[in-house]
């Protein structure tokens, strides 16, 4: 996937560095030189640019971008005079950061309709992983309705998975578990993904369990 990161702020280089380590093509812009020689190692490809200059982003190769990211977090006024330059360009997807409402507001009234908040998304996370003690990963659906993955309370350890009535005791659904399985040759462990497992499963304390439901029902559970 190419993608182009446009604005090394501290948001928009962890998402360069890591698109870069997961093998995608990358291409940092930022207007200040320091950046870019701070990170010229970390992400694959850097360059040094008025973003908000016309000439200058027509020389980036924006047709051949799967994906830009509008990164710039100090400036509003740069931000969205980025986001309509590439508008006017017809760039193939854009995702952009924003810092308040009326960043948001602004963005979505340019049709921008992915549009990111990484310190409420953050937020969001990092308070469930606190109520959640046991949960590994959390998607949030909606305000009312989380996908995670977690680890069951010691209580349902050493139970047949059909003892464990998920929808009619905490109204959540199953969708699969994660069962670690050793290799007798290697004694390697593997991960086998369980989407419909057997009523006789036992549960074991390395089993996470992927579930769906309500934050109402997650907390039953976990209480």
């Amino acid at each position: 996937m190419n993608c182009i990161i446009m604005g090394l702020s501290h948001f928009g280089v962890a998402l360069a560095q890591r698109l870069t380590a997961m093998g995608h093509e990358v291409l940092g812009i930022d207007m200040d030189l320091h950046k870019i020689n701070e990170y010229k190692d970390s992400i694959k490809n850097t360059i040094c640019l008025n973003i908000n200059n016309q000439q200058a982003i027509q020389t980036l190769p924006l047709k051949d971008a799967d994906i830009i990211f509008v990164t710039i977090r100090k400036d509003i006024g740069a931000s969205i005079q980025a986001v309509a330059l590439l508008k006017q360009y017809k760039a193939r997807r854009i995702i952009a950061c924003s810092i308040s409402d009326i960043h948001t507001t602004i963005l979505k009234a340019m049709g921008i309709t992915e549009i990111i908040r990484p310190e409420l998304e953050y937020a969001d996370l990092f308070t469930t992983r606190i109520e959640w003690a046991n949960s590994i990963f959390t998607y949030k659906i909606s305000s009312n309705y989380f996908i995670q993955e977690l680890k069951l309370p010691d209580s349902f350890i050493g139970r047949r998975l059909s003892d464990v009535q998920f929808e009619k005791e905490f109204n959540l659904q199953l969708i699969a578990i994660k069962h670690p399985v050793t290799e007798e040759k290697t004694s390697r462990v593997k991960i086998s993904l369980l989407d419909q497992p057997e009523d006789n499963f036992i549960i074991g304390e390395n089993d996470v369990f992927i579930l769906a439901g309500n934050p109402k029902a997650f907390r039953k559970l976990t209480s």
